[in-house]
């Protein structure tokens, strides 16, 4: 049976903490780290993830709070620590800044091992049923938006 975003949301553990600074790259790049080097994000491996801001955002149709939707067999502290410098870089400092002052803090959530067998297959059973419920990706999951055809309707 496909997991839905609704099912995600009820059974999802957030790491602690969240990103809010958007007024310093310094204070956003501490908090990053902070969010992703905690023993939850270390110990959160074989998992399908979400980015989530506090407010949803106006989505084609209905909004969202998600802002991207990911899978890793590694932790997320190995998956995303060696980009906290890049995340505060190029495009995704604007962005971000953006989405954390129009729209709140971003939060990590995710589901263990234990109740998604098989990340890849969760994922693609979201991000279908996110663009069933929005008609579009979430504004971070460009590969997305690139060739992937959707089963949705």
């Amino acid at each position: 049976m496909a997991i839905t975003l609704s099912q995600f949301f009820r059974s999802c553990s957030f790491l602690p903490n969240s990103i809010k600074s958007h007024t310093s790259k310094t204070d956003y790049l501490q908090q990053f780290r902070q969010v992703f080097s905690s023993q939850e994000a270390k110990d959160a491996s074989n998992v399908v993830y979400a980015f989530v801001c506090e407010k949803k955002i106006p989505r084609v149709k209905s909004k969202s709070a998600v802002i991207y939707i990911g899978q890793t067999k590694q932790s997320l502290s190995s998956r995303y620590m060696k980009y906290a410098v890049t995340f505060r870089s190029g495009e995704n400092w604007p962005l971000y800044r953006y989405i954390i002052a129009h729209y709140g803090g971003i939060k990590i959530a995710y589901l263990p091992p234990d109740i998604v067998q098989f990340p890849k297959q969760a994922e693609t059973e979201l991000l279908n049923d996110y663009y069933k419920l929005h008609k579009e990706y979430p504004p971070r999951n460009f590969q997305r938006q690139r060739g992937f055809v959707s089963s949705a309707k």
